[in-house]
């Protein structure tokens, strides 16, 4: 039994957006800024973790105020998705934006690590939402050929994001103090909420199903024992509550697929996978998820402790990559809306990332910064080719029902992309210096591994320590990167495994409401 909610009359068949151009920038301004303000609070958090651990005098805590963050958000992402195609994306999309403020006021009010780490898994689940629902909400109100032309302004607000969190942090804990970084998102958490108030009123087939709350309690248990275990575990693997959360994740998510099996309404429906355009884009994004968000995390480690660059000149030498990322999202979008062709993006993006990383493996430790620019650029065009195109191919190739939950089911295959990525990256890192060092310096494994300290520690220590030390860490991010090319490779080979179906003419809700009629 369907019930279509909205003024059905206010959507023109076959239009190329569901609303008239004046409500149709409004509403993008608004994602947009949605957006911004969940990737910003990924990145700028990271300037204020030593002032705010310094004076809760909690430093062995403070890696939890982004792993609760991280957690609740993976955990939240897929099911919110189902939860916007059952209830509507306007009501699940308002949900999430009040639940990241009040998470965010929560944080700026904290008066212990404990009670920000709490703060921080509230803001989570709203805030790791927010791009899932900003995508399905454009596959609501735009058809497949004209959404690449918008993507790209999203790709720009991410990696600007990205790029300026730890600036604005550092402008703020300098100016004022770090309870703002939390506390400014109040205002424009509320000016979002008002301008989707007003004008996402969108007509939308709401279908009459029972919520299958058994398989989001699974789903939540078996992702936060394994995201909690990959966090936890960068440095060892085998100890016994890693292991145990390891094997709590695992029991949990095979009890989650085989309760999907016979749900009425499963939260992540399994005949998504019976679909190649669904598995590829999820494994392509989980490959590039795990570069992009992952393995070059740790470029800046070279900056700053090999080069002995700033925090900020560090964030500055990833320009390259940032600013490829908005070009490439750009121009592949709309080169889609105008061709109506989408697969050789994918294709071209894994194979540039994977030879901008092989590039950069071989060139790391081996001269001056420039040398890396080139590789770094390709890297970026990569990822914005790959990152734009698949999701155009997702929404394009998933029915209407299905487009909230399998936007966010693509999002977290990038998640968890990210976070393997990380915690993969850092326990090789550990194991190569720890290994290598060692036979630079003669000295015995702990005496040498403690050698990696501060820049500017670093910088002081005397030859050939010194060019020991920086040796090492170089050769490490260099093993980095030609892992994470060996990970795109595969890439290109999923990537041509791509099917490439004719781009639809109407916009999600419009298909709907014509099936609901």
């Amino acid at each position: 039994m369907r019930e279509v909610h909205g003024d059905r009359s206010a959507t023109p068949t076959g239009a190329v957006s569901t609303l008239p151009p004046a409500q149709l920038r409004v509403v993008l301004f608004a994602l947009i800024l949605a957006v911004l303000l969940a990737t910003l609070d990924t990145t700028i958090v990271s300037t204020a973790l030593p002032t705010i651990a310094g004076e809760f005098n909690a430093f062995e805590h403070y890696a939890w105020v982004g792993t609760a963050y991280i957690v609740a958000s993976t955990i939240a992402t897929p099911i919110l998705g189902k939860l916007s195609d059952l209830l509507g994306r306007r009501v699940v999309f308002q949900a999430t934006m009040a639940t990241f403020l009040l998470g965010s006021l929560a944080c700026g009010i904290a008066q212990s690590m404990n009670q920000l780490i709490a703060a921080r898994a509230l803001q989570g689940l709203g805030g790791g939402a927010i791009q899932a629902l900003a995508f399905s909400i454009l596959g609501d109100i735009l058809t497949p050929r004209e959404r690449g032309r918008y993507i790209g302004y999203f790709t720009m607000a991410f990696a600007g994001a990205a790029l300026a969190g730890p600036l604005v942090g550092g402008f703020i804990i300098d100016h004022w103090s770090w309870h703002w970084i939390f506390l400014i998102n109040l205002p424009l958490c509320v000016l979002v909420g008002a301008l989707t108030h007003r004008a996402l009123r969108l007509p939308f087939p709401r279908r009459a199903a029972q919520i299958d709350w058994a398989g989001a309690a699974l789903l939540s248990v078996g992702l936060g024992c394994g995201m909690i275990g990959l966090e936890e575990g960068r440095s060892g693997w085998t100890e016994p509550l890693i292991l145990l959360l390891f094997a709590g994740a695992g029991i949990s998510l095979v009890a989650f697929v085989l309760r999907q099996r016979v749900a009425p309404e499963p939260m992540i429906p399994l005949r998504l996978f019976a679909n190649p355009v669904v598995v590829a884009c999820c494994l392509l994004g989980m490959l590039a998820g795990s570069v992009s968000y992952g393995w070059t995390q740790f470029l800046p480690i070279y900056f700053q402790d090999a080069m002995f660059v700033s925090p900020t000149g560090s964030g500055l030498r990833m320009l390259p990559i940032m600013v490829a990322v908005v070009i490439a999202s750009f121009s592949a979008g709309r080169l889609v809306a105008r061709t109506g062709r989408y697969k050789i993006f994918p294709v071209a993006g894994s194979a540039l990332l994977a030879v901008g990383l092989a590039l950069s493996g071989a060139l790391i430790g081996g001269g001056a910064y420039w040398h890396l620019v080139a590789p770094l650029a390709l890297i970026g065009f990569g990822s914005g080719f790959v990152f734009t195109t698949t999701s155009i191919a997702l929404q394009n190739g998933v029915e209407f029902r299905d487009l909230g939950v399998g936007t966010a089911t693509m999002m977290f295959f990038r998640s968890l992309g990210g976070s393997i990525g990380l915690a993969v990256a850092g326990t090789l890192l550990n194991s190569s210096i720890r290994a290598d060092l060692p036979e630079r310096t003669g000295l015995a494994p702990d005496a040498a591994v403690a050698l990696i300290r501060a820049p500017q520690e670093i910088a002081a220590l005397a030859e050939p320590t010194r060019q020991a030390v920086i040796d090492s860490i170089a050769d490490g991010v260099a093993t980095l990167m030609w892992v994470a090319a060996g990970c795109m490779a595969v890439g290109v080979l999923v990537a041509a495994r791509l099917p490439e179906l004719p781009l639809r003419t109407k916009a999600g809700i419009t298909d709907a409401l014509e099936g609901a009629g």
